[in-house]
């Protein structure tokens, strides 16, 4: 037989909003266990008290550590990248070479903004417009997948240590989607989180990562 304790650890456990208010002490355990009642006893096949499921969030809530998000002092910058375009090929080897030698010409310096990623099957260049139809000059032989200008980056630089604290990205994330910020592209590093979103929603983005930190 199946404990409550599991039953409902197994619950909490795919409810990543309700972790993040039980490490906060911000969850009302009462509440919670009334809204999962049901779905308790359709796992355990028998009525449950619900002063035992309240009982067995508290336990799991307490023995949660309170997630390390990043603070005012562990965000070293975000910064803006505007005017960007992207474009996406179909990868082979000639395009990716192509785009390697386009690269290898154009002049940039260390603050424009230029990124190439390369999937299995696709490769997409984002960066500035005077840069970007240098690239669509040079392989207007190609086909694209996909185009697209009113763009903008929102850069988070962070600690090294976040690299080892998980949900990271998932917490900042959430952050865009709560206000249905559309992400059109997300590029990292080892200390930095690129969001690449549609220029009409950068300010309401910027002050969503902006919160708490």
């Amino acid at each position: 037989m199946i404990k409550i304790s599991t039953m409902v650890q197994d619950i909490m456990e795919n409810d990543d909003l309700v972790k993040s208010l039980a490490s906060k002490g911000l969850l009302n355990y009462m509440a919670y266990a009334r809204s999962i009642q049901k779905e308790v006893e359709e796992k355990a096949f028998k009525d449950i008290k619900l002063g035992s499921i309240t009982a067995a969030v508290t336990r799991y809530a307490n023995n949660l550590k309170p997630i390390d998000l990043p603070s005012e002092r562990d965000i070293q910058q975000i910064s803006l990248q505007t005017n960007l375009e992207g474009v996406t090929y179909e990868r082979s080897e000639e395009v990716s070479k192509k785009i390697q030698a386009i690269y290898n010409e154009i002049k940039v310096d260390n603050k424009t903004y230029i990124t190439i990623t390369q999937g299995i099957n696709e490769v997409t260049i984002i960066a500035e417009k005077s840069v970007i139809d240098i690239f669509r000059q040079k392989l207007k032989e190609y086909s694209t997948i996909y185009d697209i200008s009113e763009i903008v980056g929102i850069t988070v630089k962070f600690g090294l240590k976040y690299m080892s604290i998980p949900n990271l990205f998932y917490l900042l994330i959430r952050k865009l989607a709560l206000r249905n910020i559309n992400i059109v592209e997300i590029v990292s590093t080892a200390t930095e989180l690129t969001f690449i979103i549609n220029k009409k929603n950068l300010q309401v983005a910027l002050d969503q990562l902006q919160k708490g930190l």
